[in-house]
């Protein structure tokens, strides 16, 4: 579906309902330079359990408009999404690195609709190493060879690696270029003690780009949060490792709502 938001077309799959879902909600939030296809896998598996919704930002996959380079403007486009689209209803919010940081940021002054969080590879400050706005400012062929070898833990087949690669190249360098300085400018550990919804926070333990250490510090400042780790699994663990990670999504929503 498309929701009319600051007149721009905003694109949030909806799910294939069965008749058999229970609440909450799932919306699902993307990182740097990726889109809405990241999270099959969790559409797939959830589908009949709880219905899952995973939002394009603008400039991404099929949302128009230019792309941000803050934080604080996605999370605002998403807050309206969830308003507009989820009014009443209670959500879990899933974000995947600088899709965690906007879901950091919206749990830090929530919407009501917004019940519980779950945060994958990401981390409250995301600094970002100068050779990667470099290479996507001038020669984005590097930024994605580089990013294929980042992402994934080695010995992720390359079934697993060609989508979600594939998804990144069909993003505009310049919307990338602007998500990279968003999550470089991200910094939110002072306001971790302002969330207090139920937080299940995953890592792949060989995650390269948000190292566990971000994990664990999240799960330290963060009051009322679990924290899941995964073997054989780098970056893209809701990838890489879906089954664990998406059995790890339901024990969190069974135990806490």
């Amino acid at each position: 579906m498309f929701l009319k938001i600051q007149n721009t077309d905003i694109h949030v799959t909806k799910p294939q309902l069965t008749g058999t879902e229970k609440k909450p909600a799932l919306l699902f939030i993307h990182g740097a330079g990726n889109n809405a296809e990241l999270w099959q896998h969790q559409t797939d598996w959830f589908k009949g359990r709880h219905p899952v919704y995973c939002l394009d930002l603008p400039g991404h996959g099929l949302s128009k408009g230019p792309g941000e380079t803050e934080i604080t403007a996605y999370t605002e486009w998403t807050r309206q999404v969830i308003a507009k689209a989820f009014f009443g209803r209670p959500l879990v919010l899933t974000g995947h690195s600088m899709g965690g940081a906007v879901t950091q940021e919206l749990a830090a002054d929530p919407p009501p609709e917004i019940k519980g969080l779950i945060l994958i590879g990401t981390g409250a400050k995301l600094g970002v190493v100068p050779e990667i706005l470099t290479m996507l400012a001038q020669n984005p062929e590097a930024f994605f060879q580089s990013i294929d070898m980042a992402a994934f833990d080695p010995e992720t087949p390359a079934r697993l690696r060609q989508p979600v690669i594939a998804a990144i190249r069909r993003c505009d360098p310049a919307v990338i270029l602007g998500d990279f300085r968003a999550c470089d400018r991200f910094d939110i550990r002072e306001r971790l003690k302002e969330i207090h919804l139920p937080t299940l926070i995953l890592c792949g333990k060989r995650d390269k780009l948000t190292p566990v250490k971000y994990s664990h510090y999240l799960h330290e400042h963060i009051r009322n949060s679990e924290l899941a780790l995964f073997d054989q699994a780098g970056h893209m663990v809701m990838v890489e490792q879906a089954e664990q990670v998406n059995h790890a999504i339901q024990r969190f929503i069974i135990n806490k709502f």
